[in-house]
């Protein structure tokens, strides 16, 4: 794999050296947050070999940081992805699946992979909904139960009061998954794996209410969802005015998150020069 010279920066998170730019899986799985006719387009895009050569492409591009969920099917394309020895140094960022009965059983597949996480976090979607029904201790133990893996621990939220609570009642995590889009808070009951986008709002007045919680939080955040699941990168100058907005807005030590659906363009290269961009002058 040979690697294509970019300027795309690192950062220490968590103890690790991890590019600034970082890259997400939902497309992998066919959640396109859109419309079930696009979810169906990224399954029947997205072989194995086409989630593998998508990791290669990030790899070649300097991003050595990765979000992916722990499930049976993401599992067992890792697993092909580390046995053929395409995996260097890229670090894993294991998302916890919402769909297993048993949080711990979920936990278990995670951690006895072929290819072991760098990070562990705790899924968006299934926590706002814990918290907003009231559970928070069932939401802690399922944080304690990260942590006693043994691997640094995240929680990912898609309302900012939620990020703001765990900071302030210093939960025992390392770092913050931040949504632009407040997805959960307006009433959308379910997970996407049941429902799919039924009843998600996008709301351009949501990303400066994360960010300013974002850099308001001491621990390290990765900001996620910053082109609306494909509604803000309809071209070249949207791209760069969010990724821009998404840099210029969280905290030097903090990382960005973009998924991507390779079918039609490079989109992994074009995020990439586009950030590098970016960061260059912000480091003038």
């Amino acid at each position: 794999m040979n690697q294509v010279k970019t300027c795309l920066p690192e950062v220490d998170f968590c103890g690790y050296k991890i590019s600034r730019l970082i890259l997400g899986s939902n497309p992998f799985s066919g959640f396109s947050h859109q419309t079930r006719q696009i979810d169906e387009e990224m399954l029947d895009f997205y072989t194995a070999e086409e989630i593998k050569k998508t990791w290669d492409k990030a790899q070649e591009y300097g991003i050595n940081g990765f979000c992916a969920r722990g499930d049976r099917h993401i599992l067992r394309v890792l697993r092909e992805y580390y046995n053929q020895g395409r995996a260097k140094n890229f670090y894993w960022l294991a998302q916890t699946a919402p769909e297993f009965s048993r949080f711990q059983a979920n936990l278990a597949l995670i951690i006895g992979s072929k290819l072991k996480p760098t990070f562990i976090y705790h899924h968006g979607g299934q926590l706002d909904l814990l918290l907003m029904e009231g559970k928070k201790q069932q939401v802690k133990d399922h944080l304690k139960m990260i942590r006693d893996t043994g691997y640094p621990t995240g929680l990912a939220s898609h309302q900012p009061e939620f990020i703001i609570m765990a900071e302030e009642e210093n939960w025992d995590i390392d770092f913050f998954m931040c949504c632009f889009f407040n997805l959960t808070g307006r009433g959308k009951k379910e997970l996407t794996a049941i429902k799919g986008s039924e009843g998600e709002i996008f709301d351009q007045e949501d990303p400066p209410k994360m960010c300013q919680v974002i850099k308001q939080v001491k621990k390290p955040c990765i900001a996620y969802k910053i082109f609306g699941a494909g509604r803000l990168c309809n071209n070249e100058n949207q791209i760069f005015s969010s990724l821009k907005f998404a840099f210029d807005n969280i905290k030097s030590q903090d990382l960005v998150l973009v998924g991507v659906f390779q079918k039609y363009n490079d989109q992994i290269k074009q995020n990439v020069e586009l950030a590098c961009k970016i960061l260059a002058k912000e480091s003038l």
